[in-house]
């Protein structure tokens, strides 16, 4: 890696030497970079003609007598290079189509600027053997601009074998390249924001609810939110994280709706919770039978919601048929969803065709014993290429578990119907 001072390239090469031979901590063997031990982190930084970029934007955000000083520092800086094409692809070019960070909000530019510095610390990334330095771990840090918004992220490091990676970039920066009296810069090929993106919905505590209850809502970036909707409905929410919230569901919920988080850096992709259609919640909207063991359909020994759910006596191979009243058609869902409590571990095959003996035509899900399964089938699983125009109106599930399970086992099945 070239020295940033050429003209004094003889200089240098004397300090290394004195360097070589002392035990000063500050005095440490310069490894592919420039020593420059006699000048300050922020000296090099203005003299470095591959980092203008960023010098100009200290200046601009008016940051000189900010960074400046006597006190430790750890710089990661993009090359000019990488902060030129942040600048294009975030659209600051001017009328010419070239890069212009004239063009970058004075406060916008101060953050950025500051996202990329760690005050107090002077850390490096290659680890001399028998040199005692403070060096740079895999880990979180607090950069200056943390300080200053607290609701912004950490600054993410990676640093495996020698090779240091920073806020997630899957380019590994080239490392140590300048150190100085008070600090180090380490050069990057990429920009760090640290300003949360949009948030995302994970999971939801809930495959089906009722109004009042409240759910949670597991996912990532979950900073500064203005509302959690229900449809148009705007819910009552508690932030518990930047990965959690809780929220209540709102009194106009019917059956079905579609969640989004929104924060003041965007909105969310929509998650659904609850059903379209409800085939079985306390009562069946059709008939049904079954065979290879007694089935009540409206038991109140156990329930996932509501107040009745089917029970059905789970010998071997046996199962039940559940017909809808209503005509149903594939294209208009996306999920087959129930919920189903085991009294022991086994496995159901389920499908949607009227051939309710043809494996072939359905899937099959493990149960997990004692506790209450959310099961969501994906329609695309259940063939509906083998349906007539799409067109269904029926659910079979069958114990499929392979003759062993015991005999008197129990299978309870609620809030079965399509998304």
């Amino acid at each position: 890696m070239k020295n940033i001072y050429n003209k004094v390239k003889h200089i240098a090469v004397c300090v290394f030497l004195v360097a070589t031979v002392s035990s000063c901590d500050n005095e440490i063997q310069d490894i592919g970079g420039a020593e420059q031990k006699y000048n300050t982190v922020y000296g090099m930084l203005q003299a470095n003609t591959n980092l203008t970029v960023f010098t100009k934007a200290i200046k601009l955000a008016g940051l000189e007598s900010t960074l400046d000083t006597p006190d430790d520092y750890t710089y990661f800086v993009p090359n000019d290079v990488t902060f030129e094409a942040y600048l294009v692809a975030n659209g600051y070019v001017n009328n010419l189509g070239y890069p212009d960070i004239n063009l970058v909000p004075v406060a916008d530019l101060k953050q950025l600027v500051l996202s990329h510095v760690i005050k107090g610390v002077k850390k490096r990334v290659a680890k001399l053997e028998g040199v005692q330095a403070d060096y740079l771990e895999t880990g979180d840090y607090a950069t200056m601009a943390n300080a200053v918004n607290p609701d912004l992220y950490l600054l993410s490091i990676n640093v495996t074998n020698g090779v240091l990676k920073v806020n997630g970039s899957d380019k590994a920066a080239p490392g140590l390249d300048y150190y100085g009296t008070n600090g180090f810069i380490n050069v990057l090929s990429n920009v760090i924001e640290l300003t949360p993106p949009a948030p995302v919905i994970s999971g939801l505590s809930q495959v089906l609810a009722s109004p009042g209850d409240v759910i949670t809502i597991t996912g990532q970036n979950f900073v500064k939110v203005k509302s959690v909707k229900f449809g148009s409905t705007s819910a009552t929410i508690t932030v518990v994280s930047k990965t959690e919230i809780k929220a209540t569901v709102p009194a106009d919920f019917d059956s079905y709706a579609l969640i989004v988080v929104e924060t003041d850096f965007g909105v969310s992709a929509p998650s659904g919770i609850g059903l379209k259609y409800l085939l079985y919640e306390d009562s069946l909207k059709g008939w049904g039978w079954g065979w290879g063991g007694d089935i009540t359909w409206e038991s109140t020994e156990k329930v996932s919601r509501g107040t009745n759910a089917i029970k059905k006596i789970a010998e071997a191979w046996s199962g039940l048929f559940m017909h809808s009243d209503l005509a149903l058609n594939t294209a208009d869902y996306q999920f087959v969803k129930m919920s189903i409590f085991p009294t022991e571990s086994t496995k159901i095959m389920v499908t949607i065709n009227s051939d309710t003996g043809d494996s072939a035509k359905g899937t099959t899900v493990t149960l997990v014993p004692g506790q209450w399964n959310n099961i969501s089938i994906p329609i695309s699983a259940l063939h509906p290429d083998l349906l007539n125009g799409g067109n269904f109106d029926s659910v079979f599930i069958q114990e499929f578990s392979g003759g062993t399970i015991t005999p008197g086992s129990i299978l309870y099945i609620d809030d079965l119907g399509f998304l």
